[in-house]
């Protein structure tokens, strides 16, 4: 798997299944899916500033991922 555009999570069992049936009724993968509750849950209970912060705290942790493997290739 390639881990710099994906991740695993643990769910427990009733929800992964649950989420599986979904899935299929409305023809998503998994994945999209879990993208869709999780984009409209944002859409739903985050202010628009608290989108705007988190988007800001996620470009961060992306640079810093960057940097970290920028540093592991120099050596």
């Amino acid at each position: 798997m390639d881990t710099t555009k994906w991740k695993s999570i643990l769910v427990p069992r009733d929800v992964y299944e649950e989420i599986i049936v979904i899935a299929h009724v409305e023809a998503r993968t998994i994945s999209g899916q879990l993208r869709y509750i999780f984009e409209n849950w944002k859409l739903d209970h985050l202010s628009p500033n608290d989108q705007e912060y988190i988007a800001e705290k996620v470009l961060e942790m992306r640079e810093q991922e960057r940097q970290k493997a920028i540093e592991l290739e120099k050596g």
